[in-house]
């Protein structure tokens, strides 16, 4: 299965990209991601932002938009970068114990305690029927 990424058009401090949800995109965005960090001197923060990327992107492969294109937006701002991912689930996620065995829900633990600061945002996308559907963007920042 063949992976398609696309770059959108880029705006100063902002990396932009869609990725198609099959397999191996996930692999494919961790490494372009790291290297966005190396490009804008912030490769001191890869071990963590990697892992806190990794997390919000595993969870939009879950809940992709209709048009299976998981958008993310990496921002370099003055004192913190910011990764951003939509996801089509309107279910804003909630910091949780869960219970021992459990496979799931352990993520956002990460991102609450690894994060200088994190957070959600409502979003709608278009079904490409002309019908609205409810999403989200979660993000976090981390500080350089």
């Amino acid at each position: 299965m063949t992976t398609v990424n696309i770059e959108l058009p880029e705006k100063p401090g902002v990396k932009e990209w869609r990725w198609a949800a099959t397999e191996g995109c996930a692999p494919l965005s961790r490494k372009v991601f790291r290297k966005w960090l190396f490009k804008v001197s912030a490769s001191h923060l890869e071990d963590d932002a990697t892992v806190l990327f990794s997390e919000l992107f595993t969870n939009a492969l879950r809940y992709p938009p209709p048009d299976r294109l998981i958008a993310t937006r990496w921002l370099d701002l003055p004192e913190v970068v910011r990764v951003e991912v939509d996801d089509a689930s309107d279910q804003y996620p909630v910091v949780s114990s869960p219970a021992l065995g459990e496979e799931s829900g352990r993520g956002l633990i990460l991102v609450h305690f690894m994060a200088s600061r994190w957070g959600v945002e409502h979003r709608r996308f278009n079904d490409g029927h002309g019908n609205y559907l409810s999403g989200k963007t979660v993000w976090f920042e981390l500080r350089k």
